[in-house]
């Protein structure tokens, strides 16, 4: 009966393996929001919650998270003002809502714009010194040609990068953006593009200055390029999350591995600053975000775990969403337990199937 019971057992755990793998789909969709102040506070996305991380690491909520909204990137002005995009997606009608809000070093709160599904076509969060913004994407989420389009503050929109057919029809914003964006100290937009990286200037020259530098991990699966961020010699900093390291990219268009993650870790986003990189990374389920500080020295340090130690914020439903659309991450949870109870219960019964057929044979051969 125990090798019936443990041949069972080795056929189930992956199924029971299968279903637990579901909950952790939220966390295969990380944000990559970080940015440090002249201060030297941190601000990190955990994709729905706004942290905030002082000097000496003590931990905060800068803005408490709303179920089923995602906020990815954010960036932070010369007035020390934070930006984020809000995401969301509402299942009832199919529609994607966006929104850009601003938060003084105070805590101060107010839309850049208000929550709509039919955005201004352009307009992001990222504004360069003469007030135009930029907004990079995707036309849907299987196109493999991202296109960049620049918005300047009278409403005219150009296309910088890739197809101007897309950049004229792009109206609804999609939940998969581009990987990283951020502005260089000379003033350039630098982004991801998947496994590129490409440079667009105040005068909106672009031209790529790294291409194919992640392409696939260890596994044989396509990886992508996420957070960015420059230093002032020029020096560009990328995480490719698929393969678990930090990228440094030197102006003479050299690649190296500058920091490999630790095990069960990979890097998400970066920010720089008076020297030192902040890397923002993310683990398996259901490991918290983590921050660490990367100094020129080449010592590394942990600045904080993401929400250690604190009780988890509430997560609260946006206004005017019924329960239908309260969120993909919680449908998901539900449907995870409902699984592995089913999976659970089916072990069992067929357990007690097997060892009550074993205690009629046993009992038939004594008679």
């Amino acid at each position: 009966m125990k090798k019936s019971v443990l041949r069972i057992l080795v056929i189930a755990m992956p199924v029971v393996a299968v279903l637990a793998s579901v909950s952790s789909e939220t966390y295969a969709h990380p944000a990559w929001g970080i940015v440090v102040d002249k201060q030297g506070q941190v601000y990190v996305s955990d994709l729905e919650t706004i942290w905030k991380i002082d000097a000496s690491g003590r931990q905060s909520i800068f803005r408490a998270g709303v179920s089923g909204r995602h906020i990815h990137e954010l960036t932070v002005d010369e007035a020390e003002n934070l930006y984020g995009e809000d995401l969301s997606y509402e299942p009832s009608t199919q529609r994607y809502t966006t929104a850009i809000w601003k938060m003084t070093p105070a805590g101060g709160f107010s839309y850049v714009l208000a929550p709509t599904s039919n955005p201004p076509k352009g307009m992001s969060i990222w504004k360069d010194r003469n007030g135009n913004t930029y907004l990079a994407q995707w036309n849907n989420n299987s196109d493999q040609q991202v296109f960049l389009l620049k918005r300047t503050p009278n409403g005219e929109v150009t296309t910088l990068i890739g197809s101007r057919k897309n950049g004229d029809e792009f109206r609804q914003v999609v939940l998969y953006d581009i990987g990283g964006m951020v502005f260089g100290p000379d003033g350039s937009l630098y982004l991801t593009d998947r496994i590129n990286i490409h440079k667009v200037t105040i005068a909106g020259k672009v031209t790529t200055i790294a291409r194919n530098i992640g392409g696939q991990n260890s596994e044989g699966a396509n990886t992508s390029l996420m957070g960015l961020t420059v230093d002032a010699s020029g020096n560009v900093y990328a995480a490719d999350f698929g393969n678990r390291r930090v990228l440094k990219v030197k102006p003479s268009g050299d690649i190296m591995t500058l920091l490999p993650a630790d095990e069960s870790w990979s890097p998400t986003g970066l920010a720089f600053r008076n020297g030192d990189l902040y890397i923002l990374e993310t683990g398996n389920a259901p490991q918290r975000p983590r921050v660490r500080k990367l100094s020129p020295d080449g010592k590394v340090s942990a600045i904080a775990t993401i929400g250690e130690g604190k009780t988890p914020p509430d997560r609260v439903k946006p206004a005017g969403q019924d329960d239908e659309s309260a969120g993909t991450s919680q449908a998901f949870a539900s449907y995870t337990l409902i699984g592995l109870g089913v999976g659970v219960f089916a072990l069992s019964f067929v357990v007690w199937r097997i060892r009550k057929k074993r205690i009629i044979e046993l009992a038939e051969s004594k008679t």
